[in-house]
């Protein structure tokens, strides 16, 4: 699977562009601020329906522009496959595949296999379990359309019991009953998560330290470990037993929503005890072992994104990179940076074909 084409139109700092691809690297180069990251945050969205960096969509449009379009020429299991992502301000984003609208964005989850490694991945060790939660969800979503499916329903539910507890709050009333619908609903939806998300991590450590061991030469040790309350209770139990708690908070103070993912160097926490240079690498080595996942849960070998990879990495550890990158279960993979001269040196050294666009 590769991209060959690919169109932008008033998509951030390009009015109008388009790019036609080598099947294996491709690197943008130029200083900063001239799009880079931009070119493959526009790769990003074709495959997740969302962009890596924009929350607002608004943002994404070119300054005092009306809307923007993104279309991309896939080839997929031998097949030309065109992705189309628009938005027009106040309407509705769509997302067509060969002219066909989606009627749900979870229906074209899965379909690309893509893996973004960029220096804001940093969030993941230093922000709140919520960071660790959707980068986690994505993973798992891309590979399981039933997951994705528990995922919204258990969002969806858990907003509306969430709004139940503040009209209860603001009008002095309290229905259990209603509230119990609810909480078995989120036992439902949250139970199923919980079980596919531990599976997960038991399979997905594995891939982690394998990948970690490779970027440092095997001088330290990694591990990824889920915690979680329903490990000691059910979720219907934690939230009966939390009711009054939750009428107090207005919000649901328990479940799946609140678990979080351990990153860990030598036993102990990453974010206390790993340098710059180790965390670096061990948030490469999250994300090598996320695409070692996707290529075998879709049988496909997925994009590989890296945004200005070699920042604060020391030239042992981009040694091993370009080792991996030289390895023949990687496909096509794009690369951002500033410097010219250490980007073609770089490419040159994996043997392989390459394209170098200049911005």
């Amino acid at each position: 699977m590769y991209l060959q084409e690919l169109k932008l139109f008033n998509f951030k700092n390009f009015a109008e562009q388009s790019f036609e691809f080598d099947h294996k690297i491709n690197c943008f180069v130029g200083n900063n601020g001239v799009g880079k990251t931009n070119i493959l945050d526009a790769i990003y969205f074709l495959a997740l329906g969302k962009s890596y960096f924009n929350h607002n969509i608004r943002q994404i449009i070119k300054f005092e522009e009306p809307a923007f379009s993104i279309k991309g020429l896939f080839n997929i299991a031998d097949k030309n496959e065109i992705i189309q992502v628009s938005y027009q301000i106040d309407k509705k984003k769509t997302i067509k595949r060969n002219n066909k609208t989606y009627d749900r964005l979870a229906d074209h989850i899965g379909l690309i296999p893509l893996v973004m490694i960029s220096p804001y991945d940093r969030d993941l060790i230093s922000e709140s379990g919520e960071t660790r939660r959707k980068f986690i969800d994505k993973i798992i979503s891309q590979a399981d359309a039933n997951y994705l499916s528990a995922l919204i329903h258990y969002q969806k539910v858990l907003a509306q019991r969430n709004r139940l507890l503040k009209y209860f709050a603001a009008n002095h009333h309290f229905d259990r009953d209603t509230l119990h619908i609810y909480n078995q609903q989120l036992h439902q939806y949250g139970s199923l998560i919980f079980n596919k998300r531990k599976l997960f991590i038991q399979n997905f450590s594995e891939f982690l330290k394998a990948k970690y061991a490779v970027l440092s030469q095997d001088k330290e040790a990694v591990d990824i470990s889920y915690y979680s309350e329903l490990e000691i209770k059910p979720l219907i139990d934690l939230l009966e037993e939390n009711i009054q708690k939750d009428r107090l908070l207005q919000h649901t103070s328990k479940g799946i929503h609140r678990d979080d993912f351990l990153f860990e160097i030598n036993e102990k926490p990453i974010r206390k005890f790993g340098s710059q240079g180790q965390q670096k690498s061990f948030l490469i080595a999250l994300r090598l072992a996320e695409f070692e996942f996707l290529k075998l849960e879709s049988q496909q070998i997925p994009i590989l994104l890296f945004d200005d990879i070699f920042d604060k990495l020391d030239e042992n550890r981009v040694a091993q990179i370009v080792k991996m990158v030289n390895d023949k279960s990687f496909g096509q993979i794009f690369i951002s940076d500033t410097h010219v001269e250490r980007t073609e040196s770089l490419v040159k050294d994996t043997h392989q074909s390459f394209k170098i666009f200049e911005l």
